[in-house]
């Protein structure tokens, strides 16, 4: 599953990485992955009830913000994505895209 993540993560950067910076596009597969398994954690943590209520919850926002608190799995899916993102930044260092500041 964290391989296909990668491929995700590809779609994310890409279009972000050929408008402005690949090194945005990294940035934004990172955010894109951490608040998708930060998002997963809250939703762990609620009754069947809760999570098809679509109510707003308050205790659950400090629920999983930080790594040690998911799974290896959960870390994973973040960690493989982020790692590729960050070598393709790292590759195409020199190019500056169209509305590059």
């Amino acid at each position: 599953m964290s391989l296909s993540h990668c491929l995700e993560g590809l779609l994310i950067q890409a279009p972000i990485g050929l408008l402005f910076n690949f090194r945005i596009g990294a940035l934004a597969v990172i955010v894109w992955y951490w608040s998708r398994k930060k998002l997963e954690c809250e939703l762990e943590t609620l009754d069947v009830e809760e999570s098809l209520a679509f109510e707003s919850h308050a205790y659950t926002w400090a629920i999983g913000w930080l790594p040690w608190q998911w799974d290896a799995y959960k870390v994973l899916d973040v960690v493989l994505p982020a790692s590729s993102a960050v070598l393709i930044a790292l590759l195409m260092h020199g190019y500056l895209g169209p509305l590059s500041i």
